[in-house]
């Protein structure tokens, strides 16, 4: 029917253009552009979201600043529009846009601003060929292009669900990275000789000098600054054949625009130096289960080698006549593993994935580097005139209230830097998931995050705080999961053992010994509805996970003390959905945190909540949440004469999401 109205429309127009008052050559053209109108409109789809909250924070404890505001609202409604414009199968424009009122400034904000979150031309020609033009996602291999994300075992329903709408504010899905330039794929069989080939072409920037805007005015939580423009060329290649094995490769290119040097140096002459690092890698899999014809079992062995080869370190940008030095840096990273997996019939399923990981010291990729989560304060940030209000040392700091909460428009109540800090009272957004690619000055002040870092939080990212492409690491990773009566219990288990392949030179004169990483984790899931014949979904679940760091020190030297930090996260979840449209959620998540030295420092962090969620339709869910964070800083607990440091947070939610 919609195609009868198509060519009814463009016959109404040919008629139209066809018996005109003034029979000119510019007739036929306008006839070919209201066509092109018509057919390009008939293409259009539109996607989106509505959203709705109110969510209220009260801080309290003897951390808090009596002086300061202690409660924080976020009220708002907002409006995403996901519009394709589809002429025909090969080309396809696409924006994303957001509208958002903020009902604590409806009477002071007089605009209310259209802000772009994504814009695209995308197409694909005879099912083989697709491109990208503008805004895409895109990732190689956990060595390459990657985005390393966070992983909690068994995270409860009520928190995952606040976790995935902040990381939505950021595109970050399934370790893809957000990059903006050209991307071109090919994909097909090639019978006989492959049964899958994949290539890929791509070019995007990834730091700019012209954008760089400091905090206020902004719509980021972060300041992307840069003193020279940041470009990445990269290619794939990625071919499955005899029906069980596989190579690939591929090579990436990032560098820096050394004429778009801003000129205004930094603290140390490695600030004014331009990059130039290039990643090679190369890859085989065999898929055992596939070759022998394998009913019940599956085996997947898989090993990858990346090579970097650096100069960033050696051109001096101030001086464009004088090379500092000529010698490149080159590292090495591998990840050899075993994906297995056994089922007995609908009875019994066991999975596991063990890896094997030797980075070394030097290698170089913030393209797989970049953490996607830096620890920040979102929360009752007002409160906070301390120095370290922007990192995870802050007093008012917790693991969850960076995880779970994000705020896309915020107005700080003053100006004064004294007090503010690192904000001004313009408006910006609070959300630390990031898909900024950091330099790789970023991620050296970010090292041996365990002792001192300000941008890395131990209790998260304490053993591979970059992700599968962490470098200076060695040693095995390994998860194993259980499936049992057809998925009404599952249980899951972790571990870790990895060590520094070279030890941390604080000087020409002091090395620090290796620093030892492990971790060990189990957790179960059961699904009771299963078991009571239940209706609707009704499970529960439990897991704990323990992380250390530990490292021996020097002998007799009090500024390097052996150290050991342990940081142990417990969940508890709870979802029982009791109606057609009701469900209750209950969630609690405990971290402790111990640093021993020649003393210790604790911290435990508790954030318990439970709500309500009520679906209105297919796609509309409106969720009710009532929580609480209650920290603890106690320097050497077994002193009773010591201070501790607490507060704690209460949070109130109404969260109405409508998807079209």
């Amino acid at each position: 029917m919609r195609k009868y109205f198509k060519c009814l429309a463009i016959l109404g127009v040919m008629a139209v253009y066809a018996y005109p008052a003034d029979t000119t050559s510019a007739n036929s053209e306008n006839v070919m552009k209201a066509i092109e109108r018509i057919v390009a409109k008939a293409g259009i789809s539109f996607d989106g979201e509505f959203r709705s909250q109110f969510l209220d924070a009260y801080v309290g404890g003897n951390a808090v600043n009596p002086k300061r505001r202690d409660d924080e609202t976020v009220e708002f409604t907002s409006v995403d529009f996901d519009i394709k414009a589809r002429p025909n199968t090969i080309t396809q424009g696409r924006v994303i846009f957001r509208m958002e009122q903020d009902w604590r400034n409806f009477y002071s904000d007089i605009s209310n601003p259209i802000f772009t979150r994504w814009i695209s031309i995308d197409g694909s020609l005879k099912g083989m060929f697709s491109y990208n033009v503008g805004d895409f996602r895109q990732k190689y291999t956990p060595l390459t292009l990657y985005t390393p994300d966070i992983d909690i075992l068994y995270e409860p329903e009520i928190f995952a669900k606040q976790r995935e709408v902040a990381q939505n504010e950021v595109f970050i899905d399934n370790n893809q990275k957000l990059l903006q330039g050209v991307n071109v794929n090919f994909a097909a069989e090639v019978y006989p000789v492959f049964n899958e080939l994949k290539a890929n072409v791509l070019g995007t920037r990834l730091r700019s000098v012209q954008t760089n805007i400091t905090n206020g005015s902004k719509v980021t939580s972060l300041i992307d600054t840069s003193r020279m423009e940041k470009f990445m060329l990269g290619s794939n290649l990625d071919m499955k054949f005899l029906k069980g094995f596989s190579l690939g490769g591929n090579f990436l290119d990032i560098f820096d625009n050394k004429g778009s040097y801003d000129g205004t140096g930094g603290d140390s002459l490695a600030d004014t130096m331009a990059q130039n690092t290039r990643i090679y890698d190369m890859r085989g899999g065999i898929d055992v289960g596939s070759l022998v014809d394998a009913k019940n079992w599956k085996v997947n062995l898989s090993a990858e080698m990346a090579f970097s080869s650096d100069d960033s370190s050696y051109y001096n940008t101030q001086n464009k006549l004088k090379t500092l030095e000529t010698k490149t840096i080159n590292g090495n990273a591998l990840l050899t593993g075993i994906d297995a997996e056994y089922k007995l019939e609908d009875m019994f399923k066991v999975f596991l994935d063990a890896k094997y990981i030797n980075n070394t010291s030097d290698f170089r990729n913030e393209l797989a580097q970049s953490p996607n989560f830096v620890g920040r304060r979102i929360m009752n940030l007002d409160n906070d005139s301390s120095n370290s209000s922007s990192n995870v040392t802050s007093p008012l700091y917790s693991s969850f209230d960076a995880l779970y909460q994000q705020v896309f428009k915020f107005c700080p109540s003053e100006k004064s830097g004294s007090v503010t800090n690192w904000w001004y009272k313009e408006p910006f957004s609070k959300n630390y998931y990031t898909n900024m690619v950091f330099t790789q000055a970023e991620l050296s002040k970010m090292k041996y995050a365990y002792l001192k870092s300000k941008y890395l939080d131990p209790s998260l990212q304490l053993v591979m705080p970059f992700g599968p492409a962490t470098p200076n690491r060695t040693g095995i990773n390994a998860n194993v999961s259980f499936d049992f009566l057809q998925g009404r219990v599952q249980v899951k288990a972790l571990g870790a053992s990895l060590k520094e392949i070279d030890p941390y030179q604080v000087s020409a004169n002091v090395v620090l010994p290796k620093t030892d990483y492990t971790q060990i984790g189990a957790g179960a899931k059961i699904d009771v509805a299963g078991f009571i014949k239940w209706k609707y979904p009704f499970y529960i679940s439990s897991s704990v996970v323990s992380s250390e760091a530990s490292n021996d020190g020097l002998a007799g030297d009090t500024n390097y003390l052996a150290t050991t930090l342990t940081s142990v996260f417990y969940c508890e979840n709870l979802y029982f959905k009791f109606w057609k449209r009701l469900a209750f959620l209950g969630g609690v998540e405990i971290i402790n945190n111990k640093t021993e030295t020649t003393y210790s420092v604790t911290t435990n962090q508790l954030f318990s909540s439970i709500g309500l969620e009520y679906k209105l339709t297919d796609g509309s869910y409106l969720t009710g949440t009532i929580g609480q964070i209650d920290v603890t800083h106690e320097n050497d607990p077994e002193d009773p004469s010591v201070y501790s440091e607490n507060f704690n947070q209460k949070l109130v939610s109404l969260f109405l999401r409508v998807m079209f």
